[in-house]
Parts: structure tokens; C-alpha cells; sequence
């Protein structure tokens, strides 16, 4: 027998074989229900207050009640045609668990609904006060003032810094590197401490006033923006979350969502809290949106368009970097490898001659 014979024959007895396991493998039974959710439906959006409709049918059996678990809460309703009001004041997506009880039996419906703000965001533009200069190798990643200096992490393989500056010349003072191979990202100041966040490295690094290593944090997914409010920090990780950490543990202690009426604000990145207000870059967008701390609603839109000339912009990177000075109530803004930081006034669009 040829050696071709002999792989034909093993590879039909092996086809056969493999048949046989097909056959044998029993098919998954599709479980049928015998009542639906004709309401609300998957991903439907509602505005802030308004009460979500529910309904519900049976396939040939008659319904006793409709329990609905909504925000850690559930009722129970004789209807089949009922609405919900929400209790939550915060917008985002919300799943719904509705038990259908009928005939001494049971089934469960789940469904997700997107809560949005009911107004439009305030729309600002700005004002340029002053500008600095600002060195045009530093990828910026994070930005904030302290003591008169602005403070600013870079990112970059084999370029991530935290970086101590005179805010009127961009002369750097104090720099400490991370490795070769960490990307660096957002940057908070509290309690005296640097906490430094890392793109994909899961890593977050805390330095002291003096750029000496003091501690480090693990933490899953990616890092982008980090801020500070009332003695928490706030994070962000490309999406539209805003997650909320414990400066002693790195811990996520509560989480909310920014949304628009048209749906969720996703790419939130560099941040910063400036009278009660999270600011916050949009990746690759030429404004800033103001969130609500409160409910995670934007706002406020401020368009930043303009801020380089045609001269500058080239070999520049996306506008990135909100620092406020409090103690002289002073907003600075700036992008990657920008030539600039401007200290700019936020005004209504409304109000411009």
C-alpha cells in the first residue's frame, strides 16, 4: 500500500470518528417563554425624570404580577401595563430585572435603559488671558498647580516624567523619569502626594513633594485622567466612567457615567475640579466638557478651538492639560508637544460681541 493510501484511509477513519462526536453531542435545548417584555425595550433612552413604561404579555397564560428591581429596589405590580419612576439621580445605563409570576410559576426579564440629561450642555467659549511658554518635547498627560508651580506628567515610551515647573518661564525644576517602558499618564496632588497613573502598565506611582518614590498601586484596565475632590480621587480609563479611588488603598470605592442628552460622552480623559465642576478633555476633541459630580451630566461644552495659530500647530498633538489655580482663581490650559500654556476665562458663547 502506497503512503497516499494509507493517509487517505487514516483520514477518512479520523473524518468518521469526528462525525460520530458530532452526532453524539447533544443539541442544547432553546428554552421557550411563556410570557414577554414587549416594554421597555433594550437600550432605550429617557430623559432625566421622565417614568419608563413597562408591559408585559402572556403567550397563552394569564399574569398575576410583575415584580420590578430597579436601583436595589423592588416592587411589585398586579398590572401588566405599569410605569416606573427612577429613584437615582445620576444618569447612565441602569438594568432592570422584572420577575413575571403567572399559574404558580415564574420567569425573569432583564433589560437596559439609558437615563440622559433632559437639558443640552451649556455652551462657552474662551478668553486668553496670558501665555507661557511651554516646552515642546513634553507629551502632556497631567497637569495641575500647587505653591505657585504647575506640575505636569508626561507620557511617551521612555519619555514618561513628572515634572516640577515655573509656570511664567516653562523652565523645568525638579523631574523624576519612570522606566523605559511605562507610558505616563493623569496626575492628582493630595494630602501632600503625587499620584502618577500609567497607560497600560496597570501601575500607579506616588511620589512625595520631593519626587521620592513613596509608594505604588496596581489597578486593572487603562489609566488616562486623575483629579482630586473632597479628599477622593477620580479617574478616568477611555470610556465614559469616572471612577472614584481611596487615596490610602487605590481601591474604587464608587463609579458614575458622563452623558449628554444624545448619549454617553466616551474618551474622557485629563481632569480637573474647578468650583464644584469636573472638567475634562475629550480625547482628540477641541473642547472641554464640564460634568456634574452630582448626577454625571455634562453641563457645560466649551470650545477650544483656535488656541494655536496655523504656525504652531505644526507637529503638535491633540489639546490635553486643565490645571486651576485656586488661590488666584486662574483656569491654564495646554496640549501635547504645545508651544503654549494659556491661561484662558471660560465664557458663555452667548456673551461674545
Amino acid at each position: 500500500m502506497s503512503k497516499t493510501s494509507v493517509v487517505i484511509i487514516a483520514f477518512l477513519l479520523f473524518s468518521c470518528g469526528e462525525n460520530e462526536k458530532k452526532a453524539e453531542k447533544p443539541a442544547s435545548p432553546r428554552i421557550k417563554k411563556e410570557t414577554k417584555a414587549v416594554a421597555p425595550k433594550q437600550n432605550q433612552k429617557f430623559s432625566f425624570g421622565q417614568a419608563i413604561p413597562f408591559e408585559f404579555e402572556g403567550k397563552d397564560v394569564a399574569i398575576d404580577s410583575v415584580q420590578v428591581e430597579l436601583d436595589g429596589d423592588k416592587t411589585t405590580y398586579s398590572e401588566t401595563n405599569f410605569e416606573v419612576n427612577l429613584t437615582s439621580e445620576r444618569v447612565g445605563s441602569r438594568r432592570i430585572k422584572s420577575t413575571v409570576y403567572f399559574g404558580g410559576k415564574k420567569e425573569t426579564h432583564y433589560a437596559k435603559v439609558i437615563l440622559v440629561p433632559t437639558q443640552a450642555p451649556k455652551e462657552y467659549t474662551y478668553e486668553i488671558i496670558n501665555t507661557y511658554p511651554h516646552n515642546t518635547n513634553d507629551y502632556t498627560q497631567g497637569l495641575l498647580i500647587s505653591d505657585g508651580f504647575l506640575y505636569e506628567s508626561t507620557g511617551q515610551n521612555g519619555s514618561s516624567s513628572l515634572l516640577k515647573k515655573n509656570i511664567e518661564s516653562g523652565e523645568t525644576l525638579e523631574q523624576v523619569n519612570l522606566s523605559d517602558d511605562e507610558f505616563g499618564e493623569g496626575l492628582a496632588l493630595i494630602n501632600d502626594q503625587f499620584y502618577m497613573l500609567t497607560y497600560h502598565a496597570g501601575k500607579c506611582y506616588v511620589f512625595n513633594k520631593s519626587f521620592d518614590q513613596i509608594n505604588s498601586f496596581s489597578y486593572e484596565g487603562q489609566g488616562w485622567g486623575l483629579t482630586e475632590h473632597d479628599g477622593k480621587l477620580l479617574m478616568t480609563n477611555s470610556s465614559n466612567k469616572i471612577i472614584v479611588r481611596e487615596p490610602e488603598t487605590f481601591t474604587t470605592s464608587d463609579e458614575f457615567e458622563a452623558y449628554d442628552p444624545d448619549g454617553k460622552v466616551d474618551a474622557i480623559n485629563e481632569l480637573e475640579v474647578i468650583n464644584g465642576i469636573l472638567y475634562a478633555n475629550v480625547y482628540q476633541e477641541d473642547y472641554i466638557v464640564g460634568i456634574d459630580l452630582e448626577t454625571g451630566a455634562v453641563v457645560e461644552k466649551i470650545d477650544m478651538t483656535g488656541l494655536l495659530d496655523a504656525s504652531e500647530s505644526d507637529g503638535v498633538d491633540v489639546l490635553n492639560g486643565i490645571a486651576y489655580d485656586e488661590q488666584n482663581d486662574r483656569i491654564f490650559v495646554t496640549g501635547k508637544l504645545w508651544p503654549k500654556l494659556f491661561e484662558v476665562k471660560f465664557i458663555p458663547k452667548n456673551e461674545v460681541q
